[in-house]
């Protein structure tokens, strides 16, 4: 039980705000007093900068807190627990003291490609080492220092997603809009020395560090291997908000086929000195060159899944997977499938698989008004978009969407799920997947819906 005691408060100059948006019910925080809206200043008499430090400075079993109520008045308590269980908060951020942000000046930056009249959040560029433990978000580690690497190594964060480029200095610099650059290798090797694994990825810009220059890359960080895990390169993404930046091409069919066939030839070889196959390509050189996904096992685990690769071999075999069940009936008899021009073959293969189910469905690929043609993702559809295609096609009697479109509800440009809802007249079912959205439409699962 918590104990109320005069507490040491410590000082801070520019205190970080750890605000606290909820407090799990029966957790110490709740016993303690703490609630939404409160600001947790201090852990046993220290100022947490991030979540990573609140997490370690609560993993004892006695823990002093102090916090300031959104009225202004300080409050104190002592806990005892378990070392392993949970205080109960979640935080409004998990960086108490800002997020660090990129003084790179990629021209191919995506964020540099939006258009205005976005989210504010979407034009945040981060770059911080602790997102990418926390979130699995790519960072250059250019604004490391050697105490910032010293804490990765002393805290574990392992693992962290680097995006690499190219592994020659001089024109990694170039690539990142620098005069130059931290040695990159050499922090690599300084982490997997000590034990710290890195899953790097690779933006291929077609005549800047394609050709012999990707083969440079591979050789260099597949020498680092286990310590550089995997690395994945994916096309350069362009949109039509390219206003003031580089000329820059991006990757054609012919030369996404060519890197197909070159990265597998290279995945052999690495596959027989590492007995890991080490290098991969993301989903979109697939669809760009037409040429089947992997089978599941080459992914060797999908150590970079969330980097879009493997996704669509997922999605296939959970496509395949789908089977009828006693007492299961779907409650719509027709569906449209909404999805971006690129995975069209994959809600194809979706739509094939349902009709065997008893559902009939049509795929409904949506262009992207905002970003331009070249911008195909189905994770980037905007609600305006889909306003427009649902008030002019013919519809099933539900209308699914994949949810990975989707904020709080929100599409990228601010439209509502509901306001898109109400356009279609239908049901609005927004899943992660065909085995959720299969539940969902036996009733068996809730989705995101309107």
């Amino acid at each position: 039980m918590p104990q109320r005691a005069p507490i040491t408060r410590p000082r801070a100059h520019r205190q970080p705000l750890a605000r606290v948006a909820q407090v799990m019910p029966g957790s110490p925080a709740q016993a303690a007093g703490m609630r939404p809206g409160d600001a947790l200043r201090w852990v046993n008499s220290t100022v947490p900068q991030d979540y990573l430090d609140y997490r370690f400075l609560a993993a004892e079993d006695q823990v002093q807190l102090g916090w300031v109520t959104p009225q202004g008045r300080v409050r104190t308590a002592r806990l005892e627990k378990h070392p392993d269980q949970d205080l109960g908060l979640v935080f409004s951020s998990l960086l108490f003291d800002g997020t660090r942000t990129c003084a790179n000046r990629c021209p191919f930056c995506f964020v540099h490609q939006l258009p205005p009249g976005l989210r504010p959040s979407l034009y945040v560029r981060d770059d911080d080492y602790r997102l990418s433990f926390l979130c699995g978000n790519y960072v250059t580690l250019t604004n490391c220092s050697p105490a910032d690497l010293e804490r990765v190594v002393r805290l574990r964060l392992s693992p962290l997603y680097v995006s690499v480029h190219a592994a020659d200095p001089a024109l990694r610099a170039r690539m990142l809009g620098r005069r130059q650059v931290p040695d990159l290798l050499g922090q690599l090797r300084d982490l997997a020395a000590a034990g710290i694994r890195v899953h790097a990825q690779v933006v291929l810009c077609p005549g800047m560090n394609d050709g012999q220059v990707l083969a440079d890359t591979v050789e260099r960080l597949a020498a680092l291997y286990p310590g550089v895990a995997s690395l994945v390169v994916v096309p350069v993404g362009l949109t039509a908000h390219r206003e003031g930046l580089p000329g820059i091409r991006g990757v054609a069919p012919a030369q996404a086929r060519a890197t197909v066939r070159w990265v597998h030839a290279r995945q052999r070889e690495l596959l027989a000195r590492l007995d890991s196959r080490f290098v991969y390509l993301s989903d979109e050189f697939y669809l760009l060159a037409g040429r089947p996904f992997p089978p599941a096992p080459a992914y060797e685990g999908f150590p970079q899944l969330e980097n879009g690769v493997g996704m669509s071999r997922q999605f296939l075999n959970e496509t395949g997977r789908l089977r009828p069940r006693p007492g299961w009936q779907p409650r719509y008899r027709s569906l449209t499938l909404v999805t971006g021009l690129a995975a069209r073959p994959l809600a194809a293969a979706l739509a094939a698989r349902l009709g065997e189910l008893g559902v009939a469905a049509e795929v409904l690929a949506v262009e992207n008004s905002l970003f331009g043609p070249p911008v195909t993702v189905a994770g980037l559809l905007l609600g305006r978009d889909l306003l427009a295609a649902l008030r002019t096609q013919p519809l099933g009697e539900a209308v699914a969407i994949p949810d990975s479109c989707l904020a709080e509800g929100r599409f990228l440009d601010d439209v509502e799920l509901a306001a898109v809802a109400g356009a279609a007249g239908r049901p609005l079912l927004a899943a992660a997947g065909p085995r959720q959205l299969w539940r969902a439409l036996c009733g068996r699962e809730e989705v995101t819906r309107a």
